[in-house]
């Protein structure tokens, strides 16, 4: 199985990894979520 690789901080996988999780939103202007828009839906501050 081939899985992806993502470059986040910890703070930010966490966030990203419990949003998979829980088919949440994330809201936010980190430009490191670019890489994970096809995985979990976000809300891009501006």
């Amino acid at each position: 199985m081939n899985t992806p690789f993502y470059r986040l901080n910890l703070a930010d996988a966490f966030a990203a990894a419990l949003a998979k999780e829980k088919k949440a939103v994330i809201v936010t202007g980190d430009p490191e979520f670019n890489a994970l828009e096809k995985e979990i839906k976000i809300n891009w501050l501006k």
